[in-house]
């Protein structure tokens, strides 16, 4: 039951920064490279970068490579469903 807890906190850890939250909702829309992701949340390349680094090592997001574009996607798991609910909640129209 720790072990679960611990994780569920590290979790919401994850989960609860604005923009991390804001480029998981548009990845569980569909994959985006970094500029696009960046546009979107209005904010530098280099922080959207960091973001999903940090969500890359905490598996939550998957990349891969076209040409020269990295696409990121949300990966399917806990952080999957949990992006899913907040976005029914508060970002569905």
């Amino acid at each position: 039951m720790q072990e679960n807890a611990l994780q569920a906190s590290n979790m919401m850890k994850l989960l609860g920064h604005q923009h991390r939250l804001m480029i998981l909702c548009e990845l569980k829309v569909s994959e985006k490279s970094v500029g696009e992701l960046s546009n979107i949340v209005g904010i530098s390349q280099s922080l959207v970068s960091q973001h999903l680094a940090r969500m890359r090592h905490e598996d939550v997001v998957t990349s891969r490579r076209d040409a020269q574009v990295v696409f990121y996607a949300l990966k399917e798991g806990p952080a999957s469903i949990l992006i899913t609910t907040l976005y029914d909640i508060y970002c569905a129209e």
